[in-house]
């Protein structure tokens, strides 16, 4: 019996999402979406009972009973059409797998592995080769104290080298032994097939071994899709030991839980091979509250990179550290000290589901989200070919033609120009780009389907199951601010025609209606200006959300080092991409306030005698224009978090050093170790 009905969920830090697919006329569509708040964390701490809401959200939308009494899915889909045919999940929620990398030779084996593990949420602690340099007991160190969730051994070509590898193994195995943990590590097999037994003996009664096919079985030959598969099934053994009632959603779905960057690989690996040679390459971004991925699509090279360290909600507080507290400070429209960014962040942190809710927490969320995409992007471009591995992150991007969004941080904004403003000021993408967002986790449901029905995946793409933003015309160069730096020219399908310039330093969204196709001709006006590196282009593009994009204000995005300047600059672009009157940015935003100190050591004596250090906490005089933050003393001495009502007592409570280990060591929820 065929298999029509799909409904898939993706489990996400701060939202739970699920897709429903079947067949309409002949053809795979996106019936509905919805979305719910994921219940991993504290006080529920059962992502089951956020799988419950959506569904049953989404059984009120089409009007199917999807859900059995029992709650759980129904599969499969019943001739009265209860219950769907095919139920998959994928998910990025929590910590990554804590992973060491044992392998023959680093720009080998290693090497082949690293790919291969480029869509699974690990974090590489550990990396031993035949070559390091390191003594025996000095290895055994190393992977005792990485304390790894998985470990990846490699190498040697088929019917290639043995004892090696087999010594290796042996050493991986004494360390399993001495970290006594109560969960030990998964080990994946992905070397020499020819001693497969021999793995299998070795590591008998003491871990669990995936097996996969060799990731290097020649030195000119290299197939890594095998351990990608198996590190999805690590992945989906490690969501099942985590607790959470991860392993009751795991036993329900077909394919267990699989990593949601993995299908952000798959997804962009096919767009990539419908794009004809020459029209540039495909890019897929999705900044979340933990974690940050992006996939690329370039030259015919596919690559995938995942920070832990960069989101806007549980890893707010890292990505300051990872962006640098200069470069967010670069897009703020006002004076805003270290204090107010960090305290900010902070507060992100302790409460990642919050939105902004004055303007001047708007430009401090957005600020962030510029500069952790852009940090994104400079770490994984050198990764892309072997062309952009030298590129310094000032030159142009490579042509795309298509860029992909998603994240509530994004896809959220509610207008669909400020979006695409958004990814524009972050990627900086040149020539023509078609802009594209996934609100409803379309692409983590299409990335599990494609193992399974690979026709489903195509038909719900070619149908539009993404939301279009409209295509983006950037013009590349210094143009000069005030005078005409584009001539556009644009025919309607209907044959009526708009003729318009943009002057330079602007961004313009012109109003093509969705679905409406038009043939644009740009042209650029001005020396040493082009777009794409043509001095015009003529194409056919459709309209979207946002309608047809034009970029007048160059690459490198020239942005103004006067506050002043800068202030009239950035407001003046979120005017144009919404159509909004410009906001004047008040004149005591764009002066340093005089900031009372918030802290006073004073030395004091307990009762035993001993020394110790009170810190007195003035509260801040609140200001009408600004929302509570946290305000930390300085960078990396962070004020405790104190109990009672007002603003002045939402300082965030960082843990002392060590306070973290002391969590159960398959924890998902980080943040309960903020908590007193």
């Amino acid at each position: 019996m065929a298999e029509n009905s799909i409904l898939a969920v993706d489990f996400g830090n701060i939202h739970t999402r699920a897709v429903l697919i079947d067949l309409v006329e002949g053809a795979y569509r996106v019936i509905a979406s919805a979305e719910e708040r994921t219940t991993a964390g504290f006080p529920i701490d059962n992502v089951g009972v956020g799988l419950r809401r959506v569904v049953e959200k989404l059984s009120v939308l089409t009007g199917r009973q999807l859900l059995s009494r029992d709650g759980r899915v129904i599969t499969p889909e019943a001739v009265d059409r209860t219950g769907v045919d095919i139920f998959l999940t994928t998910a990025s929620v929590g910590r990554p797998l804590r992973t060491v990398v044992i392998g023959l030779y680093p720009e080998m084996s290693i090497a082949s592995v690293l790919r291969a593990a480029a869509g699974t949420y690990v974090k590489i602690v550990e990396v031993i080769s035949a070559v390091d340099r390191r003594s025996g007991e000095e290895r055994l160190n190393a992977v005792a104290l990485a304390n790894p969730d998985l470990i990846v051994i490699a190498g040697g070509t088929e019917d290639g080298a043995r004892d090696p590898i087999l010594e290796m193994a042996r050493l991986t195995r004494l360390a399993i032994r001495l970290t006594r943990r109560s969960v030990p590590p998964t080990v994946l097999y992905a070397g020499n097939s020819v001693l497969r037994e021999s793995i299998h003996e070795i590591f008998q009664n003491v871990a669990q071994v995936i097996y996969a096919e060799n990731v290097r079985p020649s030195l000119r030959r290299e197939q890594v899709e095998d351990a990608r598969a198996q590190l999805a099934v690590a992945f989906d053994a490690f969501s099942e030991h985590r607790g959470m009632g991860f392993d009751q959603v795991s036993y329900q779905s077909r394919m267990g839980i699989l990593p949601t960057a993995q299908s952000y690989d798959s997804i962009v690996r096919y767009l990539g091979t419908t794009v004809g040679r020459g029209q540039g390459g495909v890019l897929a971004v999705d900044v979340g509250s933990a974690v940050s991925t992006m996939s690329a699509s370039v030259g015919g090279s596919v690559s995938t990179s995942i920070r832990t360290d960069i989101g806007l909600g549980h890893s707010a507080d890292s990505t300051l550290d990872a962006a640098g507290l200069e470069h967010i400070s670069a897009w703020l429209p006002f004076i805003a000290d270290d204090d107010e960014i960090t305290g900010y962040a902070l507060n992100k942190t302790l409460r990642p589901a919050t939105i902004p809710q004055i303007r001047r927490t708007l430009y401090l969320e957005h600020a962030l989200l510029r500069t952790a995409l852009r940090t994104l992007l400079d770490a994984a471009r050198p990764l892309w070919t072997p062309d952009t591995a030298l590129d310094d992150h000032r030159e142009p991007m490579p042509p795309l033609s298509r860029i992909i969004a998603a994240g509530a941080a994004l896809t959220g904004t509610g207008r669909p120009g400020m979006s695409a403003m958004l990814l524009l000021d972050a990627l900086q993408p040149v020539g023509a780009a078609r802009l594209q967002m996934d609100s409803a986790a379309l692409i983590p449901a299409l990335g599990a389907l494609a193992r399974l029905n690979p026709t489903a995946v195509v038909q719900v793409l070619d149908a539009g199951g993404l939301e279009d933003l409209g295509t983006a015309i950037s013009l590349s160069g210094k143009p000069r601010h005030g005078r005409a730096a584009l001539q556009v020219t644009v025919r309607k399908e209907n044959g009526e025609t708009d003729k318009f310039t943009v002057e330079g330093g602007r961004l313009h969204c012109y109003a093509l209606p969705i679905g409406v196709s038009a043939t644009v001709s740009v042209r650029a006006r001005g020396a040493g200006l082009n777009i794409g590196g043509r001095r015009g282009i003529k194409l056919e593009v459709v309209g979207g959300t946002a309608g047809l994009i034009l970029d007048a204000r160059g690459r490198p995005l020239p942005l103004e080092n006067a506050l002043k300047a800068r202030a009239q600059q950035i407001v003046g672009w979120y005017a144009d991409a919404t159509g909004d009157p410009v906001y004047e940015i008040p004149e005591d935003w764009l002066t340093a306030r005089k900031v009372e100190p918030n802290v006073e050591s004073v030395l004091d004596r307990d009762s035993r005698g001993k020394d110790r250090v009170a810190s007195v906490v003035t509260p801040a005089k609140a200001e009408a224009d600004t929302a509570p933050t946290a305000k930390p003393a300085d960078r990396g001495s962070r004020l405790p978090r104190r109990r009672g009502r007002g603003a002045e007592t939402e300082a965030a409570n960082i843990p002392e050093p060590g306070a973290a280990n002391s969590a159960p060591e398959d924890d998902l929820d980080d943040l309960r170790t903020l908590f007193p």
